[in-house]
C-alpha cells in the first residue's frame, strides 16, 4: 500500500513497509548517540554553564551533537555531572602555536575525567574549535592534557 507523505506528488507514496523500515533506521541512529561516548564518560551529564561567551555556546552544542546530555546549571541529586573547563595554553618564545585544552571535573569529587588538547589555528570560527575539541575528547578521553 502506497501513501502520500507530507506534500508530495500523488502517485509518489511510501510503501507502508519501507516506511517502518525508515522509523526503525532512525530510532537505531538515535540511539548510536550514545554509542559515540567513552565509557568512561558514559553516564555523565556535562556542565557547561550559562554564559555570554559564545565559545562555552558552541562546546555545548557540539557536546550534545555527540550524544552528551549537556545542563547549564549545577542541581543537586541528580547524575553524575562533569562541569566542562576550557582554557587555551602557549608557550613562550617565537614560533610556538597556541593549545585549546577542554577538561571535564566530576563536581562531586573535582576528579579529571576527561581531557584533551588541540592546536588552536587564528583562522577557525568558535563552531569549527568546538567540533574539533568534542572530537578529540571523544576520540580519546585522557585524565590529564597531552
Amino acid at each position: 500500500m502506497a501513501v502520500a507523505v507530507g506534500g508530495s506528488a500523488p502517485g509518489a507514496g511510501v510503501n507502508r513497509r519501507e516506511g517502518l523500515g525508515v522509523v526503525a533506521l532512525c530510532i537505531a541512529c538515535a540511539a548510536c548517540g550514545a554509542s559515540r561516548i567513552p565509557a568512561s564518560l558514559r553516564g555523565y551529564d556535562i556542565l557547561v554553564e550559562q554564559a555570554v561567551d559564545p565559545q562555552a555556546a558552541e562546546f555545548a552544542r557540539a557536546m550534545r551533537e555527540h550524544g552528551f546530555r549537556v545542563r547549564r546549571a549545577v542541581r543537586g541529586g541528580g547524575r553524575p555531572t562533569a562541569a566542562l573547563i576550557s582554557f587555551t595554553f602557549q608557550e613562550t618564545g617565537p614560533g610556538t602555536v597556541p593549545w585549546l585544552y577542554l577538561q571535564l571535573a566530576d563536581t562531586r569529587t573535582g576528579a579529571i575525567v576527561g581531557a584533551a588538547g588541540i592546536p588552536i589555528d587564528s583562522a577557525l570560527t568558535p563552531r569549527a574549535r568546538a567540533d574539533a575539541a568534542v572530537r578529540a575528547l571523544v576520540a580519546a578521553p585522557r585524565s590529564t592534557p597531552p
